[in-house]
């Protein structure tokens, strides 16, 4: 087979694959309403049987909403380390053995290469808490859900001078480009993929500060730092960083010390508010972030790519926790010092936002008793089954046109393959 012709064949194959699954609407836009999160998986490791209040800690750590569904982005593993065989976890408990039991790990999605562990400590109702929510990431997911299109985050390194210089470049080009860029117009045939009327979609970013020893923002903070293989590295680690956050708590990628500079934030910035490419997630950059939100009941969904997320694995069903799982934010900074920089709001969303029902700052609820078993000891991919008991009934008029696309690239990769591969006879 000749290289030029193999090249020839996969090119066209790229170009038409992409074009069966571009659409006009924003990105940030289509990742809101399409896109659920990855989930974590949190490995419970323990020898002798949990107590109640341990138990009532682990059903902590996947919250449901009333109808069993699926909170936080998360998968939970109790693994007992004395009768455990799985060659995987028993491995994970390697790189993670602690004389303390019960203790917890929480490993990343597998995006570069392993997961990473990007929290470790005791069983505790306070560590729970912090690795599936913070104050930081509730206002985060209040703007998103408010309609705003990016919030940038600037992780401090700790160097005021450094850092203020840092924010006030990154705050003059989000005013800027804010002021510049134009929504995409969108095309009839994508309308079903949006719940809201295209006027309703505006530009707006904001931008917060988290400082790099900030105890209650450890874990988001040592989320953010394993977004890209190479962050905790030097010089890197030392630097102020920005992140762009979108769809559902989706962070693109860093800018790292002076990447912070207009020309790299505009590049961002068009992507984001850009017509979405393609709309496969796992095709698209970025990383997602724990947030123990209820996206699908904040958000209209008109259809789902993604699958959703599988049952939970874990204890079940050993009663609900007190008050004191749950963060108590008083005395914390105010979280909108950086409001939108356009100061009018955006147009009414699809969205509604109040303090009863977004789960935002709500408390953790544990599941009603006997839901379901302890899962069996596996592979940390198996546990990432789909969850058919998530279904929508909203269908998009996407789907026909990117089937047919599809379609039309098979017949002409067939076509193409049979006549310039397969032997011809003399």
């Amino acid at each position: 087979m000749r290289p030029r012709t193999l090249a020839t064949a996969v090119l066209i194959l790229a170009a038409t694959s992409s074009l069966a699954v571009a659409c006009s609407v924003p990105v940030f836009r289509y990742a809101l309403e399409h896109w659920r999160p990855d989930p974590y998986v949190v490995y419970v490791f323990h020898a002798d049987a949990l107590s109640d209040e341990q138990k009532a800690i682990v059903d902590s750590l996947q919250p449901r909403d009333t109808e069993g569904n699926s909170l936080a982005n998360v998968i939970v593993r109790p693994i007992n380390v004395n009768t455990d065989d799985d060659p995987v976890t028993q491995q994970i408990w390697r790189d993670h053995a602690s004389e303390t039991l019960p203790w917890m790990a929480v490993l990343s999605p597998p995006k570069w290469g392993p997961a990473q562990t990007v929290f470790q400590g005791r069983l505790t109702a306070e560590n729970a808490t912090s690795v599936l929510e913070s104050p930081k990431r509730t206002e985060i997911s209040r703007r998103l859900l408010n309609g705003e299109s990016v919030v940038w985050v600037l992780l401090e390194c700790g160097r005021k001078e450094e850092d203020d210089a840092a924010f006030s470049v990154l705050e003059q080009e989000l005013r800027k480009q804010q002021s510049e860029i134009k929504l995409p117009e969108i095309e009839e045939e994508d309308l079903g993929d949006l719940s809201v009327a295209p006027d309703a979609l505006k530009v707006v970013f904001s931008a917060i500060r988290i400082a790099r020893d900030h105890e209650t923002e450890q874990a988001f903070r040592d989320m953010l730092l394993r977004i890209e293989p190479d962050l905790l590295d030097e010089p890197q680690i030392s630097q102020p960083m920005a992140i762009p956050v979108f769809g559902r708590g989706r962070a693109l990628y860093a800018l790292v010390g002076k990447g912070i500079a207009p020309d790299v934030i505009e590049e961002a910035c068009v992507f984001l508010t850009g017509g979405c490419q393609c709309t496969v997630k796992a095709q698209n950059p970025g990383v997602d972030l724990i947030m123990n939100v209820d996206w699908d009941k904040m958000v209209v969904p008109t259809q789902a790519d993604d699958e959703p997320l599988p049952p939970l694995a874990g204890f079940t069903g050993f009663g609900q926790p007190d008050n004191t799982s749950v963060i108590n934010v008083n005395g914390e900074p105010d979280l909108s010092e950086t409001p939108p920089l356009e100061q009018s709001a955006p147009a009414a969303m699809a969205v509604t936002v109040s303090p009863t029902d977004t789960g935002l700052n709500s408390s953790i609820v544990g599941q009603e008793q006997g839901q379901e078993a302890l899962a069996p000891a596996a592979d940390q991919r198996s546990a990432i089954d789909t969850d058919t008991s998530v279904t929508h009934e909203a269908a998009s008029t996407g789907i026909g046109r990117n089937v047919f696309f599809v379609l039309m690239s098979l017949v002409a990769v067939v076509v193409f393959t049979t006549y310039y591969f397969l032997p011809r006879a003399n």
